[in-house]
């Protein structure tokens, strides 16, 4: 169901003082993949056109893997500095699952999973061990993860002081400018806007 003041698709809508549910990743891409845009490009990732298609296949496996970490709707899911791409792709599946995405670069970055890049490549931490960023993605390949219920109140991500509600990335709450911290860009993939802490792509 559409809200015809926001142009957000809400699995139910708010009322009577419940704040609705939606899902900012379905708001992102699967209602674009539905409305026949699936070959469409979603955004420039790291110099690349990343059409919607190709975006709902990587975030459902990375989706994937965060579920089958235990990562539940309200859970946090660490980001450091990594390639653009792959940080929209993290976003985007913590969004999927219902997560709040904490950027945090630093060594005692707390999550129930940890996305950063070290001196071989990005990984995923998972109760402290690292995973090389593709054996992750592999893995949730084999079980991508569907759009949880998310609370229309619900928290996108946090940067220090600064946070990021799923109304706000979604454009759906009337404000215009989103606060942007020191260092981050804003990315825009579907109509959904979240920030981006680039590192270099290797």
């Amino acid at each position: 169901m559409t809200s015809e003041t926001t142009g957000v698709t809400w699995f139910r809508p708010p009322a009577d003082g419940h704040p609705g549910l939606l899902n900012a990743c379905y708001n992102a891409l699967d209602i674009h993949v539905v409305r026949g845009r699936a070959d469409d490009v979603a955004a420039h990732l790291d110099g690349t056109g990343r059409t919607f298609a190709w975006l709902l296949t990587e975030v459902g496996a990375c989706a994937g893997l965060l579920r089958a970490c235990g990562v539940e709707v309200g859970d946090t899911v660490a980001l450091g500095a990594v390639p653009q791409g792959t940080g929209a792709v993290a976003v985007l599946a913590a969004a999927r699952v219902g997560a709040v995405v904490q950027y945090d670069d630093s060594p005692g970055a707390t999550g129930k999973v940890v996305v950063r890049s070290t001196s071989d490549g990005v990984v995923a931490s998972v109760e402290g061990e690292d995973v090389p960023w593709d054996v992750a993605m592999r893995a949730g390949r084999t079980d991508p993860a569907g759009c949880a219920d998310v609370p229309g109140d619900a928290v996108l991500s946090r940067h220090g002081a600064d946070t990021l509600t799923v109304l706000d990335a979604l454009g759906a709450s009337g404000e215009q400018d989103l606060p942007v911290p020191t260092g981050a860009t804003l990315v825009d993939v579907g109509g959904l806007r979240f920030w981006s802490f680039d590192a270099p792509q290797r």
